[in-house]
């Protein structure tokens, strides 16, 4: 009996020194099993006012501040990075804060602060998300996989563009202390809203407010 218990905690201690067995997978958070900051939400098709109006939200899952210094935003296969230094920065993909507040959420408007006009920005960046869809990394500081949404860079999983019932909606995570694989993904109902857009339309979407499609089991 003590040899198979000595063999089982080696084992398991093999497990976790294993080199390369998870690197590239989401960091962990430690109570719920699922990343400490993930992409909650994502404008890929814009607002009514203006399709290029698209924007980003992270969510900090965490009941603590998340310094984010060193972090990266990153889609088209690299091509577009948004960094996170918190340092001030002529080029529009700097970041100017770096942390994200306790069970709070980060906001990321493309190019201008006009985008969600009743809803400040903590960020302002450059760069176009296709609407064919893209793959989202966000990393670390040491470059480690923090969250993915999109991982085969294929189609989105949810969100809507000028047609449909609800037009110009934003992809919303379910579940986000789950993972990000297109399962959690669903699209603004268009009843639980947030913000307008530079037009004074209403935004299908919950800029900096929880998701209309998060899951309350």
């Amino acid at each position: 009996m003590k040899a198979n218990l000595l063999m089982a905690a080696l084992v398991v201690g093999l497990a976790a020194v294993w080199p390369g067995s998870s690197s590239m997978q989401p960091t962990p958070h430690a109570q719920f099993g699922g990343p400490d900051v993930v992409i909650n939400e994502v404008a890929w098709a814009g607002t009514v006012a203006n399709s290029a109006d698209e924007w980003i939200e992270l969510r900090n899952n965490t009941s603590d501040e998340v310094d984010l210094s060193g972090y990266t935003l990153e889609w088209d296969d690299g091509e577009t990075a948004i960094r996170f230094d918190g340092e001030s920065d002529s080029n529009a993909k700097e970041v100017r804060q770096a942390t994200i507040s306790a069970e709070g959420f980060l906001l990321l408007e493309r190019t201008d602060d006009d985008t969600i006009s009743d809803v400040e920005a903590d960020v302002l960046y450059t760069g176009a998300l296709g609407n064919g869809g893209e793959r989202l990394v966000l990393r670390d500081g040491e470059g480690d996989v923090v969250d993915e949404v999109n991982a085969d860079g294929g189609e989105w999983p949810a969100g809507a563009a000028g047609d449909g019932e609800v037009a110009y909606a934003s992809m919303e995570r379910i579940d986000p202390e789950a993972e990000g694989e297109d399962s959690n993904w669903g699209t603004n109902d268009g009843v639980i809203r947030n913000g307008t857009d530079v037009g004074g339309n209403l935004i299908n979407g919950t800029p900096k407010a929880e998701n209309s499609q998060k899951n309350t089991n």
